[in-house]
């Protein structure tokens, strides 16, 4: 968490509040067929102070995939098949609550 105005507390209590960002937050998984027929993960709705680099990088390692950023969405190469709850359940395991995982198919 990056935020000025709780610089000063100890770390306990800035991973506590990161945790809180995190189950707070409303994530949405869709799920696209693109080209040669392959299934892409579109992940979108984190917070400012969520730092989506390294989750990717921990996606990538956990999944065995590909992966990339846009516009503050993360983007997964699931390959020919649909891992969607795979990838929902490396994100509850991060820490984001898995009421506010949502999983659409486009």
């Amino acid at each position: 968490m990056n935020n000025d105005a709780f610089a000063g507390l100890p770390d306990d209590l800035q991973d506590m509040l990161d945790d809180v960002e995190k189950e707070g937050s409303i994530l949405e998984i869709k799920v696209e067929r693109r080209k040669y027929g392959k299934f892409w993960a579109v992940v979108s709705g984190f917070d400012a102070s969520t730092d989506i680099k390294t989750l990717l990088k921990t996606i990538k390692a956990k999944m065995a995939c590909g992966g990339t950023i846009k516009e503050r969405n993360i983007e997964v190469l699931l390959g020919r098949t649909d891992k969607s709850k795979d990838l929902a359940n490396v994100l509850v395991k991060e820490g984001f609550s898995a009421d506010s995982i949502h999983i659409s198919r486009a």
